[in-house]
């Protein structure tokens, strides 16, 4: 048994910074420079993006979680704020593909709210969990080298070999989707006893109100954005779907303390949003395609191929 922990502790050591690493750099290789910049044009919807993600989420979210503290059993409070202060998740971009969003409306606010996120969470979470082990300045090492420096080497890379962008892409696509898969399995696995005590209290309930928040939160930045979205609930899933590899990376600075409900809160609040958001980003998506004409099949609807005109 020791050995089996054993070995599913090393595998999270590896498999959250190899899931950071190839989701950045799949986003970069994804990500044209013209839609950062052209985004950054748009001052009215970058701010109201930040506030949702930066001011508000935070801001409520952490304090209904010391409200409902005694809720909340060991540190899970504390790996629910982490997740809360840590925005710009890659896969909002196959959520927006989902949904039918434009992607350019998902790609530059996306990676506005990552630079956002490395430079509030070195600033924020220390101030906010004085209880747990989390430097702000190894924080910040942390996300600038498994974060920004792999998403400006995939924009670099695009630039240079723009023909082979979309096949890098998808290989560092399907890096990261292996070593989600493995993150989930051995952080769970880990702790298999404490995630069947949360599954039966009442901290789903919090988890599922902690991204009903966030959701509403985006959906008004949506509606106080300019004129560069034309879809209005795309902050709204923008908003809610947090940045698990940060929230992580962050949860494993304090690698010294026992920070494994941490890590287990954070899992189940990303497993959370993705159980309420994939049902809307498809149902949503769906109406759209419908209401433009356009012919559904599976792969359109779940966002892997382009639409197809009748």
């Amino acid at each position: 048994m020791h050995t089996i922990e054993s070995l599913l502790g090393l595998l999270i050591e590896i498999s959250v910074p190899a899931f950071a690493i190839a989701s950045m750099l799949s986003m970069g290789l994804r990500t044209p420079l013209r839609s950062f910049r052209e985004q950054m044009r748009d001052r009215r919807t970058v701010l109201a993006v930040l506030g949702a993600n930066f001011v508000v989420v935070p801001a409520v979210g952490t304090l209904l979680i010391w409200l409902l503290s005694d809720l909340l059993p060991q540190q899970t409070g504390e790996g629910f704020v982490i997740a809360l202060c840590a925005a710009g998740a890659p896969f909002v971009l196959q959520l927006g593909a989902m949904a039918r969003i434009p992607y350019g409306e998902t790609a530059g606010p996306m990676a506005v709210l990552l630079l956002g996120s490395i430079v509030f969470m070195p600033l924020v979470v220390p101030f906010l969990l004085r209880d747990v082990s989390v430097h702000g300045w190894s924080v910040a090492q942390l996300l600038l080298g498994t974060m920004l420096s792999p998403m400006i080497a995939g924009i670099v890379i695009a630039a240079v070999w723009p023909h082979r962008a979309d096949l890098f892409a998808r290989i560092a696509g399907g890096a990261a989707a292996v070593s989600a898969v493995l993150m989930f399995l051995s952080g769970l696995g880990a702790n298999s006893g404490l995630v069947l005590q949360l599954l039966l209290s009442p901290v789903m309930l919090v988890a599922a109100g902690l991204v009903a928040l966030a959701f509403l939160a985006g959906r008004l930045s949506g509606d106080l954005a300019g004129d560069t979205l034309t879809v209005r609930d795309g902050p709204a899933i923008l908003t809610s779907q947090r940045n698990i590899a940060a929230a992580l990376l962050v949860a494993r600075t304090g690698a010294e303390d026992d920070n494994g409900s941490i890590v287990v809160a954070i899992l189940l609040l990303s497993a959370v949003g993705f159980v309420m958001l994939v049902p809307y980003a498809l149902v949503s998506g769906a109406v759209r395609r419908r209401r433009d004409g356009e012919r559904i099949t599976l792969g359109v609807l779940l966002g892997i191929v382009g639409p197809r005109s009748d």
